[in-house]
């Protein structure tokens, strides 16, 4: 279980918002001027996830003594060895009322994404998994051009934390979306951190090949998520219920493999999220806000996405090895 969502018994006054990143970890101060939200500092370090140090908190500790050197405003509690934040806000320059933080350390989340029809099921669960925040190793379908034994040795070579896997509409046939767990199963994919772990897969296709998606996918090596279809008609798309399980699964599986995540997850005030699934949350609510078509960039030290919502519908590119 993550951590669970603050209740403010009062209007907040100071927010502090960190993102560990595959390099470099931000912290930003936001609070309250005359009754309205202002950005006051930011402050960086190098990200703590390897060795000697191991422990992502110590690079969070870093970049928000950073901030307070920048605003006299105290936030970390340095009666404590371990890292903690003065919650809530005691008055004057003391104190902070929420603490969110997300994360891309460690690669950020990396799915393998197989569908039925290349242009219609596929694109959709890649929309689902860009949506999410991850980048997307490969992208298989029954149309990709791809003989049945190029596509396992694709899949053996693959390492990712997560498959999602789609097809057919409601009721409809359901012989292809099998197919491509016949090859999931034949292929066994690992997982990237460590062999003894269950390969996550989302089940979002024709719900009447649920039981054949369980019975296929051995529990011994899978661990299967079943959702709604991402789409239950061939004109309609729904992603936010696989995308959900997505990051759901970021936290179980990528995110706790992260050194000193534990920590960092007991500080949180709500549920830490992949750093691009937050960036596009931003660009979706300033779009909505603002009744406008908005395009972002997010640069990162070893990807950059770039997020757009045009007429209501949000799009996610992303370039996993440049930064």
């Amino acid at each position: 279980m993550g951590a669970v969502a603050v209740q403010l018994t009062r209007e907040p006054r100071y927010i502090l918002a960190t993102d560990v990143g595959s390099t470099t970890t931000k912290a930003r101060f936001f609070g309250k001027v005359n009754g309205e939200w202002r950005f006051l500092a930011s402050g960086e370090a190098p990200t703590t996830v390897e060795k000697p140090v191991e422990d992502v908190t110590k690079g969070i500790r870093n970049a928000v003594r950073e901030v307070e050197e920048l605003t006299g405003h105290r936030i970390i509690d340095y009666s404590s060895e371990e890292l903690r934040f003065i919650m809530p806000y005691l008055g004057g320059k003391t104190g902070i009322d929420v603490y969110v933080s997300t994360s891309s350390a460690g690669g950020g989340l990396q799915m393998l994404v197989a569908g039925v029809v290349k242009s219609i099921t596929a694109e959709s669960a890649q929309r689902a998994a860009l949506g999410a925040g991850a980048i997307v190793m490969d992208v298989l379908a029954i149309d990709d051009g791809r003989e049945v034994h190029e596509k396992i040795n694709t899949l053996r070579f693959l390492r990712p934390d997560i498959v999602l896997l789609a097809g057919g509409t409601d009721g409809g046939d359901k012989t292809h979306v099998i197919e491509m767990a016949e090859v999931i199963a034949v292929a066994k994919p690992r997982p990237r951190f460590g062999v003894t772990f269950r390969l996550p897969v989302v089940y979002a296709g024709n719900k009447d090949a649920r039981e054949d998606e369980k019975r296929i996918l051995n529990p011994d090596f899978f661990d299967i998520r079943i959702v709604d279809n991402i789409r239950p008609q061939i004109e309609v798309e729904r992603v936010e219920p696989a995308k959900n399980a997505i990051l759901e699964l970021f936290m179980e599986h990528v995110m706790a493999h992260a050194p000193g995540y534990e920590k960092l997850r007991k500080l949180v005030s709500t549920e830490i999220i992949p750093t691009p699934a937050a960036e596009g949350l931003m660009i979706r609510t300033f779009a909505e806000m603002k009744g406008a078509n908005v395009i972002g960039v997010g640069m990162g030290g070893a990807t950059t996405n770039v997020y757009s919502v045009f007429d209501g519908r949000f799009l996610r590119t992303v370039s996993a090895n440049l930064g």
